[in-house]
């Protein structure tokens, strides 16, 4: 009798091969946006007091993080920037007088009249500055802890606004645990700086004190968070998208 070998190679290998394309097909797609981890670009120093770790450029805006020493003040930054738009990750700062505290947001004109100070325990922040049509002659503040002034956005999604012209807005997204936002087209490009908790944003997970942009013309794959996320966002954000 001859003996008949059951191979399994086969199945096993198209397995293989199928995983190993949507991997690639993944990383693909995943590569057209820019995403900076936490202390992935090395801090350039500003002064003695300051520091800046840039995160990207775009032609009408720029975003980093900076650190600032204990009552240290930053200049307004350099460029044709007239819209500063703030978020506190760690520490306490002082603009035109408001305090601001870990977890505030805010926007504000981009001259000497608004420069930012640090508290007594120094400051980390995120700084976009952009070129607008319709810069805010006021500072806005707002807080990503309080319940007030939030929108809903779809089921377990909230937004805050901090600014808005015409077709771009910035805003505050916090996402409730489990809860997610559909796969949607920029119209814009997107920039989102992950404050606390996590998300896959598509196969790629954003923690907090990461940031990513998407380039007009990308496609995001479904948001969603198993922990909860807060978020700021600047982009077009038109609901039709998300519908």
């Amino acid at each position: 009798m001859t003996a008949h070998r059951f191979d399994v190679s086969t199945p096993a290998q198209a397995m293989r091969h199928r995983l190993l394309a949507r991997v690639q097909a993944s990383h693909e797609h995943e590569s057209q946006f820019l995403t900076v981890r936490r202390d992935a670009v090395p801090w350039q120093p500003l002064d003695a007091q300051s520091r800046m770790q840039p995160l990207a450029q775009t032609v009408i805006a720029m975003s980093s993080l900076v650190d600032l020493s204990r009552h240290a003040r930053l200049p307004p930054p350099r460029g044709a920037y007239n819209l500063c738009e703030w978020v506190v990750l760690e520490g306490s700062a002082t603009l035109v007088g408001q305090a601001l505290a870990c977890g505030d947001a805010a926007r504000s004109p981009n001259d000497d009249m608004h420069a930012m100070r640090a508290g007594a325990d120094g400051a980390r922040l995120y700084l976009r500055c952009s070129r607008v049509d319709d810069p805010p002659a006021e500072v806005l503040r707002v807080s990503t802890l309080d319940d007030t002034d939030w929108d809903d956005f779809c089921p377990g999604v909230r937004i805050k606004a901090l600014w808005e012209g015409g077709a771009r807005r910035t805003v505050l997204v916090r996402m409730r645990a489990g809860a997610s936002v559909k796969a949607h087209a920029h119209a814009l490009e997107e920039e989102c700086m992950m404050l606390a908790g996590e998300a896959f944003i598509g196969d790629t997970l954003l923690r907090s004190g990461e940031y990513q942009l998407a380039p007009q013309g990308s496609r995001h794959g479904e948001v969603s968070t198993d922990v909860g996320a807060v978020f700021f966002v600047h982009g077009s954000l038109d609901p039709a998208a998300y519908a």
